[in-house]
This record gives C-alpha cells, sequence and structure tokens, in this order.
C-alpha cells in the first residue's frame, strides 16, 4: 500500500463528446454544420445559431459524438435562428438587471416597539 498514491477522480473517466448539429435548408438546398452547447429534453441548442427541437432531429452517431440532422424549410430555420437570439438575449437581459440582494436593516419599528413594550413590562415588575 502506497500512503501517497493520487486519489482518482471520477473525471478522469469521462468522455467528452462534440456534438454537432447539422441543419438543411431544404428551400436554398444549403446546410450549416454547427457544434451543440447544450441538449435538453425537448430542444437542442446551438448558442445564438439554432434552438431546434430534439423530436424533430435525426440522430446518428459518428466519429467524434452524436450528429443531429435537422431539415426544414427556409422559414423554419429562420425562425429557429430568431428564437435562439431570443432567448440569448433574454439571458443577457436578465444577467445584466441582476441585484444584490438587499440586507434587511438591523432594527426595524417592529422590534423597536417589541423592546419598549418588554422595557415597560419589565419597569412594572419591578416597580410593584
Amino acid at each position: 500500500m502506497i500512503p501517497f498514491k493520487k486519489k482518482q477522480d471520477d473525471d478522469e473517466y469521462l468522455f467528452e463528446t462534440r456534438d454537432i448539429l447539422i441543419a438543411f435548408d431544404l428551400d436554398k438546398r444549403t446546410s450549416d454544420i454547427c457544434t451543440i452547447t447544450a441538449i435538453d429534453h425537448e430542444s437542442v441548442i446551438v448558442a445564438g445559431k439554432y434552438k431546434v427541437p430534439l423530436d424533430d432531429c435525426e440522430v446518428t452517431t459518428g466519429v467524434d459524438g452524436r450528429n443531429f440532422f435537422y431539415k426544414a424549410p427556409t422559414e423554419y430555420i429562420t425562425e429557429t435562428r430568431r428564437l435562439a437570439e431570443l432567448e440569448q438575449s433574454m439571458v443577457l437581459s436578465q444577467i445584466t438587471a441582476y441585484n444584490p440582494p438587499t440586507m434587511p436593516s438591523s432594527m426595524d419599528w417592529l422590534k423597536i416597539t417589541l423592546f419598549f413594550v418588554l422595557f415597560v413590562c419589565v419597569i412594572g415588575l419591578i416597580i410593584k
């Protein structure tokens, strides 16, 4: 047994994949290949470019990771771009509108009146 053996982390065994979104524009006969930034239970997200419904994608496995094929007309492609830009601007506006929490004042009026009532009660018990 080696007393100073380095402890192995779980991260050492995680494999990083590079998932790709391939958006086919059926009307213009063009495609856009982008690296995916997030995948949730309902959508595939390329930050600032696309937010595509997961159910509309065909998923295949490549050498580096998964490939998500999204085939749609031009209007759907532009709509997914608009949704991605809208979501990114909403997140940025929420980050910039952050206000640090205000600390409650140490002595508010309720505490002052309760201390006063307690003080009057104690004085009343002492005088009796």
